[in-house]
């Protein structure tokens, strides 16, 4: 990496020392954009760049975290992970102005939150029925050398960092860094190390304040922050600049103005693929897209989530514009107008071409069959459900049952009498997306995607 701060360096070695599996080939033509995925790519999509698969984002994290030497800001959805709340805390212990926006309580997993110093100052939006979803980190933003995001898709919890479908960001661009904090200190209500609780902004009341263009070693980048900035409009733009071929991979995807730009650009020769999770969302545009013709895939019978926001476009195109949609904005209505978060646009053929690669194993996995965890002896019913479900096993005995929320946590668990039927009733709970682990007897575990209503 290019990069003449000796705490940067040493924190890119440790993250590549404790666990980076796979180094990128081809050359690039800037490290400033770092791109990786948590699970295997497939690198003989694209001859233009090697994607970068790591099993260790929590350590890629802690790295950064721990390269911090003046400043370090956290605006996260999910405080789900102590080895990380332990390292922010340990850079408020070496002198470092830490300071912490977090979401709800009520709304998210904050397990960890408690464990955060009572030394480093944080606020919360309110419990108002809306969501902070943003995910980024910005280290030591007054040092042109050092200034840094971190943003994405992932959440701090171990299903998103491990298991759950996730890319990181990050960045190295004082200007870029100081458009971040801009929007920081607007929910943090102050310039100061303190936050003003009474001039804090969240949601609508916040203002298109920010910088939107940026240029980062000659690649045009693109800032957006919800729900202020017009957001999807600009993502709708950029679809629609597609010449030859459109990916996307959606946790949620319900907007009708994105599902129409991608049926548009269908109609008009371009190839289109996607992947969608929550395809029983009410609302979702999956059946609408498969309706249109275009080639869109469910990821709901996976037993992890698609938790990824990005759409690729014109990747196989170098002579057209190919770039990136991705962040924490899923392609949503509340996203658009309730929800915190933060959509990067980054207009690079490498970048897209490793979001290309990502695809491209995901889609293969869906298609070819290649699942890591098939379960066709295993059958939940009826799926969706509101309140109760059964669990039908055709060979192995079922030994017990653990439910699983979004974030991880467990809502339910039972030990069985060794069966092949097993009744289900879970209460108080919402309605959502829900994994469910079953133990059978031959000590293989099975985990399937459930929706309650």
């Amino acid at each position: 990496m290019m990069i003449k701060h000796s705490a940067f360096i040493f924190a890119i070695c440790l993250a590549i020392v404790s666990g980076q599996t796979q180094a990128q080939n081809r050359t690039r033509s800037t490290d400033k954009i770092k791109i990786y995925f948590n699970h295997p790519v497939d690198n003989s999509a694209s001859q233009i760049i090697d994607a970068v698969y790591t099993p260790a984002f929590e350590d890629t994290l802690i790295a950064y975290i721990n390269s911090s030497e003046v400043t370090l800001d956290v605006c996260n959805y999910n405080t789900g992970r102590l080895p990380i709340v332990t390292a922010i805390n340990n850079a408020q212990a070496r002198g470092v102005v830490v300071r912490y926006i977090a979401a709800s309580t009520e709304l998210t997993n904050n397990d960890e939150l408690g464990n955060l110093s009572s030394a480093i100052p944080m606020i919360q939006r309110p419990d108002d029925g809306e969501i902070m979803h943003n995910k980024f980190i910005i280290i030591d933003a007054g040092n042109a050398a050092a200034a840094t995001i971190i943003t994405g898709s992932t959440n701090h919890v171990s299903s998103s960092l491990v298991n759950d479908f996730n890319n990181l960001v990050i960045i190295h661009d004082q200007p870029l860094a100081q458009a971040y904090k801009t929007e920081f200190e607007e929910m943090w209500g102050s310039t100061g190390n303190l936050p003003d609780t009474l001039n804090a902004k969240f949601g609508a009341a916040k203002t298109d304040n920010t910088p939107h263009q940026f240029t980062i070693d000659g690649i045009p980048v693109e800032l957006y922050f919800s729900p202020t900035d017009n957001t999807t409009a600009h993502i709708e733009a950029a679809v629609r600049t597609a010449n030859t071929d459109i990916e996307f991979a959606m946790l949620t995807y319900i907007n009708n103005d994105l599902g129409d730009a991608v049926i548009d650009m269908k109609n008009q020769g371009v190839s289109c693929r996607g992947i969608i999770e929550n395809i029983y969302y009410i609302g979702s545009e999956y059946n609408g897209l498969l309706s249109a013709g275009v080639n869109v895939l469910s990821a709901f019978n996976q037993p992890y989530f698609m938790h990824h926001k990005y759409c690729v476009v014109d990747a196989t195109n170098t002579s057209s514009d190919p770039l990136v949609i991705t962040g924490s904005h899923n392609w949503t209505n509340s996203a658009e107008e309730e929800n915190d978060e933060n959509t990067l646009i980054i207009h690079d053929a490498e970048i897209a071409n490793m979001y290309l690669e990502e695809f491209t194993m995901r889609y293969m996995e869906l298609t070819v069959g290649e699942k890591e965890y098939a379960a066709d002896n295993i059958r939940i019913y009826p799926n969706p459900t509101t309140d109760n479900f059964t669990i039908i096993s055709s060979n192995e005995l079922i030994e017990s049952v653990r439910v699983f929320d979004a974030l991880g946590r467990e809502v339910f668990s039972a030990v069985a009498t060794p069966c092949k039927r097993f009744d289900v009733q879970i209460e108080n709970v919402q309605s959502g997306f829900f994994v469910v682990k079953i133990q059978l007897a031959n000590g293989e575990i099975v985990n399937q995607k459930l929706l309650l209503n």
